[in-house]
């Protein structure tokens, strides 16, 4: 660390003081506390851009992030300063860790950027300009509102935020990047969709670490490929997203874990290939059959959390299948899903028959849901006598998860909780439950 970069970090933390002092001052005049902490957000973000300009390494953005953390801390702990320099993080009337969030990205980002600095301007910029101006005309232009997690999201805001995405991430590549101008083009909407939609199902200020790593890792993805990928991702994002709305009626997702719902089947296509898809979009398409039409169209009950405890296990016998290169990790990804089908189906089952035991119709909804899921599988790996023996083996695997779930989750009235923390307990079981058939199937 030279003696420029300490200059250059007492300096950028010294105008963040200065911003929050001042933003602090202007509470009064300032049309919202929502706008008040969009323009704190913008300040900030406007000040990590230049970060690998006027720091020559990671250990200055390290030192800058790491005390901004640490005065972020101190202005949420001590009244006093809260009141001085906090006004225009902490007057809104929601929860949120968004500031705390901001600093750990830009690390984050720089790190992997590896000192392109296209890498790491374009995730900050989208961050920081999309982000702000969807938070302001989505508060503003509210025509068509829409769940989303701690609060209500706005279409107009997304659409806001797509389009800034879009010109975020198309002007600095036409510019500065050796890609051809369509190349320019479906890289920057292909990225801004994503982006989107991994915004509408961010919660408590997530987004400020989400979609910066989000548009890093599919700048490294979609800069890579080829004219005619790029189109055929983009058609399988639009298509994806719009069969799951149109399939939301016969669902009880809410809104945004319907987006969320979308991109577990994108992540599984773009990572795996189609085959990746078929597991997903059959517990998709099967899990509310266990619920009667009449208590489908009352519940809309399921967030983001859900999703991301049903699809947490697949997507990482995904990664690990792409890391090694082992395609037999199918077998285990299925196998998950499974699981997670026949728990789904059983929780919801409660609902119309609270009183009944697991141990006398479970057996039976455990092979349905078994062969629902591995016909398909059967199908998908060519009728081959190691995928019979793979769906043999699913079958007691499931059972035990079946049996482990009833036992450890509680019920109450003889209904199941819906809560984060039930969610998570469902993901570490059946991720517990997959990881033996996932070493027995593995290659190094």
């Amino acid at each position: 660390m030279t003696g420029a970069d300490l200059l250059a970090a007492m300096g950028v933390l010294g105008a963040a003081v200065i911003l929050l002092f001042l933003l602090s001052l202007s509470r009064k005049f300032a049309p919202s506390a929502e706008g008040l902490r969009k323009l704190a957000h913008l300040g900030t973000g406007l000040l990590a851009m230049p970060f690998p300009w006027i720091f020559s390494s990671i250990k200055p953005v390290v030192l800058v992030c790491g005390l901004a953390l640490a005065l972020l801390g101190v202005i949420s702990a001590v009244p006093v300063i809260r009141v001085r320099l906090g006004a225009s993080l902490y007057g809104v009337g929601r929860t949120s860790h968004g500031e705390f969030y901001f600093p750990v990205a830009a690390v984050i980002v720089f790190a992997l950027a590896r000192g392109d600095k296209l890498l790491y301007l374009i995730p900050i910029l989208v961050l920081t300009l999309a982000d702000t101006v969807a938070a302001v005309l989505g508060s503003i232009y509210v025509k068509i509102p829409y769940e989303g997690m701690g609060g209500h999201k706005s279409v107009e805001g997304s659409v806001a935020f797509f389009t800034v995405a879009f010109f975020a991430v198309h002007v600095p590549l036409l510019l500065w990047s050796r890609m051809s101008r369509p190349q320019t083009l479906l890289v920057a909407v292909d990225i801004a969709l994503v982006v989107t939609l991994l915004e509408a199902v961010s919660w408590r200020g997530l987004d400020n670490l989400i979609i910066p790593l989000g548009v890093l890792l599919l700048l490294h993805i979609f800069t890579a490929l080829p004219l005619r990928l790029l189109v055929y991702r983009l058609i399988a994002a639009l298509v994806l997203l719009v069969a799951v709305v149109l399939y939301r009626k016969h669902t009880t997702l809410q809104h945004t874990a319907l987006i969320a719902a979308a991109l577990v089947l994108y992540a599984s296509w773009g990572a795996g290939g189609w085959q990746w898809v078929v597991a997903p979009a059959m517990l998709l398409a099967c899990y509310s059959i266990f619920l009667s039409d009449k208590q489908l169209i009352s519940t809309r009950k399921d967030n983001v959390y859900a999703v991301a405890s049903v699809g947490s296990a697949g997507l990482l016998w995904i990664y690990f299948s792409r890391l090694t290169g082992n395609s037999a990790l199918l077998f285990p990804y299925t196998m998950s899903y499974t699981a997670h089908l026949a728990l789904l189906g059983w929780t919801l089952r409660a609902l119309r028959k609270p009183e009944q035991s697991p141990w006398k119709g479970g057996l039976v909804l455990l092979l349905q849901c078994w062969v629902l899921m591995f016909a398909p599988y059967f199908m998908v790996a060519g009728f081959s006598r190691a995928a019979l023996v793979n769906a043999v083996i699913a079958l007691p695997v499931c059972a035990l998860s079946f049996a482990l779930f009833c036992i450890i989750e509680p019920r109450h009235n003889g209904l199941y909780s819906d809560t984060g923390w039930r969610w998570l307990r469902q993901a570490v079981l059946v991720l517990l439950a997959s990881a033996p058939l996932a070493l027995m199937r593995y290659r190094p």
